[in-house]
């Protein structure tokens, strides 16, 4: 070779990778994906990204861009995560990387930890919500998938990408007609884009419309299952097989036989029936859903039993939080069943789970046109009109009622707390209770004109009148229950609220439970009862649970007190990402849990430090060194010793 020629080697060689890596790799990528070529495009961003490995747009791109199932690439993608996570920590982009390198090579289980965990660091970027949502897919766990990849769509609600993905996955689950809405907003999207994506995402999204329209086109175009003779008879005996096993309590069988019946009579409401609370039973909430709803569309949009059946979706609904879908389904059984009280029942109390007081109110309207004695609706129905009325409303209606000084001009907390225990007593009875008790005493209540109706309120000193005499007949029940008068006054309604206040008088709370426990409901708490049904006590049950399942256990309070001072770290600083320190209260008492079980969801390496510090107390090692600095070392000055966190902060070097 000539020697001008091996001179000039060297830099043709720079020169060329020069060319594959950074942002030059980036767009002939791009450029070339935009042309059809993944494979290609691939390749070249691979090659910049071995050249550059800290490149941190290319490496998204060959993250994005890697395809499912084994692939030469994965190789170099994870190499450059492993590279760059200890040196861009609270960075995504390497977990992610991670994430797909471990999805392609069928270590799915492994790989969703990784997607967790890039979630952790940036829950508002998308790419997270792709791979996360892909990861669960390639684990059979298409529902999830689809959920996760929705969620995304939130989160970036204007990108053709995230349209694009949700598209696919619904499509791959059979969900066409949502798949197609989902790839007409990316399509949509897409042609608003600028950039060099947009024109290779446009021709995934077409190709995506074209497969839908080929499966609708096959699904009209398939033979009906000719019709066995004797159709009748064999869906008889059909049924027959299947409730002989619904009363053995055979469960599966009565389901799987259920299925097979629906072939010679798919329009039968009443198999239809049938099956929803079986498959409910059985766990199987989103079938059991389906199911009541295709019940309740065969019976028709008017029928009792169309009430029903919508109800019994509504309730499916709700235990699995879908309040939403509960909603839909109570507005149907009201539709389908105007009368229906459970129906509006249901309606209202999803109104005001969605915080839809004024629809609420309507429905609470209905209901007491329908039964005007429903004591509960009333007083739901004035609870609520309650919350619509403005500051110089209420400030009218208690001056009005001389239950607070008539020059005053702001509300204050407590003449709010006021007013509303005042009209609650009123919801209660308390007019008559009070013109009972004290007939003679004059100023106690007051009449108003109100839609051609004579109303009667109490005033303040009515309800001051009301409180003394309900505390005298609230205690003289109590102790009818054979509770002694320290206890009494200690006693708590179910939410833990107290009966008595600490001067001795009934509380609003408390003259619920004293109203209950006179129609023989038993509402109240001893003092040493724990507080079963408060909403805190509910949700901590839960937090728990949700918590075990992914590897959390709960330290003792000593415990947790050690920890904080063994890492030196604040509350915030262990209770927060990346260490995640769960506390739970549930009204009563505190639960402190850490990650600790090795190779859970939601262990990482420096979760796991902190278990060694729990490890060291239970072993009954709980010493600690009191000095800053380590011993000098020939002469040398001491070093700085380092805690956990230093200055409110986890030590970088830990």
């Amino acid at each position: 070779m000539h020697i001008l020629a091996l001179a000039a080697l060297p830099a043709a060689l720079c020169l060329a990778a020069a060319f594959a890596a950074g942002p030059d790799a980036l767009t002939r990528a791009r450029e070339t994906a935009a042309r059809g070529s993944e494979t290609k495009a691939l390749e070249i961003a691979a090659e910049g990204l071995k050249a550059s490995p800290g490149n941190r747009e290319l490496f998204l791109y060959v993250v994005e861009l890697l395809p499912e199932g084994p692939s030469k690439h994965a190789g170099t993608l994870a190499a450059a995560a492993h590279a760059m996570q200890d040196k861009a920590r609270n960075d995504y982009a390497w977990p992610l990387g991670l994430c797909k390198a471990l999805r392609v090579s069928g270590r799915t289980r492994e790989a969703i930890s990784s997607c967790r965990k890039a979630m952790e660091l940036d829950a508002t970027a998308y790419p997270p919500y792709r791979e996360l949502g892909l990861t669960y897919a390639a684990a059979g766990n298409l529902r999830k998938a689809g959920a996760t990849l929705a969620q995304g769509v939130e989160i970036a609600s204007s990108s053709y990408q995230a349209h694009y993905q949700l598209g696919r996955i619904l499509e791959n689950s059979g969900d066409l007609t949502r798949s197609h809405r989902s790839y007409n907003s990316a399509l949509t999207l897409s042609k608003l884009g600028r950039d060099l994506d947009a024109s290779y995402y446009a021709a995934l999204v077409k190709a995506g419309i074209k497969r839908l329209k080929m499966k609708a086109a096959a699904a009209r175009e398939k033979t009906p299952e000719p019709e066995p003779p004797n159709r009748k008879r064999l869906y008889a005996a059909c049924l027959g097989k299947f409730r002989d096993e619904l009363g053995k309590d055979n469960l599966l069988n009565a389901i799987d036989i259920s299925a097979g019946c629906r072939k010679f009579s798919p329009r039968d409401p009443e198999l239809a029936a049938e099956r929803a609370p079986l498959l409910v039973r059985a766990g199987k909430y989103e079938e059991g859903i389906k199911e009541y709803k295709l019940a309740a569309a065969l019976y028709g949009a008017k029928s009792p039993n169309t009430a029903f059946l919508r109800i019994k979706a509504a309730e499916t609904c709700t235990k699995l939080g879908d309040s939403k879908g509960a909603m839909a389904q109570y507005r149907l059984a009201a539709e389908a069943n105007p009368s229906d009280m459970n129906a509006l029942k249901g309606l209202a109390a999803a109104f005001e789970a969605r915080s839809l007081f004024k629809e609420a109110m309507g429905v609470y309207k209905k209901i007491l046109a329908l039964e005007p004695a429903n004591t509960d609706a009333g007083t739901r129905f004035e609870e609520l009109k309650m919350g619509f009325l403005s500051n110089e409303q209420i400030l009218e209606e208690l001056r009005s009622r001389k239950a607070i000084d008539a020059q005053k001009t702001v509300l204050q907390p407590d003449d709010i707390k006021l007013f509303k225990a005042l009209r609650k007593a009123e919801m209660n009875g308390a007019v008559d209770y009070v013109q009972k008790k004290a007939f003679r005493d004059k100023g106690l209540t007051l009449e108003k004109k109100e839609e051609n109706v004579i109303k009667v309120y109490l005033t303040g000193a009515g309800y001051t009148a009301y409180v003394f005499h309900a505390t005298r007949d609230a205690i003289c029940f109590f102790e009818k229950q054979k509770i002694g008068m320290r206890e009494i006054f200690r006693l708590r309604d179910r939410e833990g609220s107290l009966i008595f206040d600490k001067a001795g008088k009934l509380t609003p709370e408390g003259a619920e439970a004293w109203r209950k426990g006179l129609q023989g409901t038993r509402t109240w708490l001893l003092p040493y009862e724990p507080i079963p049904e408060s909403p805190a006590a509910i949700q901590a049950n839960k937090d728990l649970a949700q918590a075990r399942t992914e590897g959390y256990r709960e330290i003792s309070e000593p415990e947790y007190l050690w920890l904080l001072r063994a890492t030196n770290c604040p509350e915030d600083v262990l209770q927060a990402p990346p260490l995640e320190l769960k506390v739970i209260n549930d009204g009563a008492r505190v639960r402190f849990l850490l990650c600790y079980v090795a190779n859970s969801s939601c262990m990482s390496d420096i979760k796991m430090k902190l278990t060694t510090y729990i490890e060291s107390y239970r072993a009954g090692d709980t010493r600690l060194s009191e000095t800053n600095t380590s011993t000098a070392f020939f002469g040398t000055g001491g070093v700085k010793k380092y805690r956990f966190c230093e200055d409110g902060k986890i030590w970088a070097g830990k």
